[in-house]
């Protein structure tokens, strides 16, 4: 029992233990900027993101609509510097972009430039997202969910508060925990489809199995394949090897449920990655324990009122733990109480907290109406075994609404991806793109791309670029920019205090000739 113990304590500290910063990726800036005009063709493009990834399917899509793979990628922390092949001709350019999150999902996007002239880049298309393929996953997410949380939680269960005896839940349970051990098996290979961008057809491909497998989703795949196994031992075992199996599968539950996603990914993962952990492990335990209280129910008298008791004095510290958990990684992942009707995510949040909220009421009729009296006879046992098939229904609905998880990134990651802050300025002699990156107040990037009103390179002599912010008292300040080619000029600047700024230019075109343009711009 020692070894066991130490082996307990030791998985337990594995989900505690923080790692690495991991957060949703998002594509935080681009050279050549999203919607720039470059004179020449670029001799690399440099995507910036806001984490290190790892790149998938990078390709360049020309004006006449033909794709390119980009092969030559070099990494440089949370940068990709892309090589593309020798680029020919004017037009627009689509960069179509796809790499491996720290999360364990696969992102994608696309950033659009000019070469010689601005046009019409609309016949440029970009992989659409395979809905046939997007239903695969979401399928086999939801049957590995009912592995877990009824397979497993339901083997913890039956070992730990009984009916030990239980067959029909010993067959439903290794029902459930082979089907889900056959959809962790498809859901590599689905991972690898998705990562690569190809459809469902493509299952054979032998690079989507290795893709899927790698990175945080295959630690996840390997810990929920592990707990399902030792869940199905563990009803061919008899006590205390029974107990000790089930306790470390309904670990590897939490584990698993821990080791990958965008909730145990977010900051600070010491408080999430424990919060997923546990808030796996209470709902494993609650929904596990429903086949067995209705099997139960149709048992003895005796066998009902007591398994029934022993679950009544658990639960609340399982919804409690629930509760708590939910609460934190909800408030983490939404960030603000709007997120909650303006975003995807949030929006499948509500459906999840609408279908929790009638479980918990029907959960509450149960303890408070039916269990008093379980005891007094069948009909009481009857309504309890609705009831219970009902719960049923209600968690395998809220399964297939957290399933829809893995396509909507939480409102955390989408306010990194919109945070720079980009402006067009027109004047009467010349026009520039301005970009801020990032846009709040603190240090701040500026690249700056000059061209003459008929959009063509302006060769500028040199570049001066204030901030001002009069209104919160701070007089302006200037800096000179660093020419970075093809009319570009970068400068690091400071705006301390978040508000509306007023940015000026000074372009010098010549030794005799110079003009200045101003425009507003934001710092949140």
């Amino acid at each position: 029992m020692r070894s066991l113990a130490r082996t307990l304590l030791l998985l337990l500290l594995m989900t505690l233990i923080p790692s690495a910063a991991f957060a949703h990726a998002s594509l935080i800036g681009s050279d050549p900027p999203d919607g720039a005009l470059v004179m020449r063709a670029p001799a690399a493009v440099t995507l910036t993101f806001n984490e290190p990834v790892s790149p998938l399917t990078i390709r360049i899509v020309d004006a006449s609509g033909r794709a390119t793979a980009i092969t030559d990628i070099r990494r440089d922390s949370a940068r990709l510097i892309l090589t593309p092949p020798s680029i020919s001709g004017d037009g627009a350019r689509v960069v179509s972009w796809r790499v491996m999150s720290a999360d364990g999902h696969p992102v994608g996007g696309s950033l659009t430039f000019w070469i010689g002239q601005r046009g019409d880049a609309s016949s440029l298309t970009v992989r659409s997202e395979d809905t046939v393929l997007r239903g695969a996953i979401w399928l086999a997410r939801v049957v590995i969910y009912l592995g877990l949380f009824v397979g497993v939680g339901g083997a913890f269960f039956t070992a730990w508060i009984g009916p030990h005896d239980a067959a029909a839940m010993r067959r439903v349970g290794v029902g459930v925990s082979v089907a889900a051990l056959v959809a962790l098996a498809l859901s590599v290979g689905l991972q690898g489809l998705d990562a690569l961008g190809l459809p469902l057809s493509s299952l054979s491909n032998g690079d989507a199995w290795i893709i899927g497998v790698r990175g945080s989703f295959g630690h996840a795949v390997g810990f929920a394949a592990s707990a399902l196994l030792l869940a199905m031992l563990s009803f061919r075992l008899s006590p205390p090897l029974r107990r000790a199996m089930a306790l470390l599968a309904l670990i590897g539950t939490g584990i698993a449920l821990a080791a990958t996603g965008h909730a145990a990914s977010a900051q600070p993962r010491y408080l999430t990655m424990p919060a997923v952990f546990l808030h796996g492990v209470s709902l494993a335990f609650w929904i596990g324990a429903l086949l067995p209280l209705a099997f139960a129910m149709q048992g003895p008298r005796e066998t009902a009122v007591s398994v029934l008791t022993r679950f009544s004095r658990a639960i609340p510290f399982a919804v409690a733990m629930l509760l708590a958990s939910g609460l934190l990684l909800a408030t983490i992942q939404l960030e603000r109480l709007d997120a909650l009707w303006t975003t995807d995510y949030g929006r499948v949040l509500a459906i999840k907290l609408a279908l929790v909220a009638a479980l918990l009421l029907l959960a509450l009729w149960n303890r408070l109406w039916l269990t008093p009296r379980i005891g007094n006879g069948g009909r009481a046992r009857r309504l309890m075994r609705r009831s219970i098939f009902a719960e049923l229904v209600l968690a395998v609905a809220i399964f297939g609404a957290v399933g829809l998880w893995r396509f909507t990134p939480p409102p955390r990651a989408l306010v990194v991806a919109n945070d720079d802050f980009f402006t067009h300025v027109h004047a009467e002699r010349a026009m520039a793109d301005v970009t801020l990156s990032p846009g709040h107040a603190g240090p701040i990037r500026i690249a700056v791309q000059l061209r003459t009103p008929d959009e063509r390179l302006l060769n500028a002599k040199g570049l001066s670029v204030t901030l001002s912010n009069p209104e919160a008292g701070i007089e302006p300040a200037t800096a000179e920019a660093q020419p970075a080619g093809e009319g570009q000029w970068r400068v690091t600047m400071a705006a301390p205090v978040p508000g509306q700024w007023t940015l000026r230019l000074d372009i010098l075109i010549s030794d005799f000739d110079s003009l200045s343009v101003e425009a507003p711009v934001l710092i949140k």
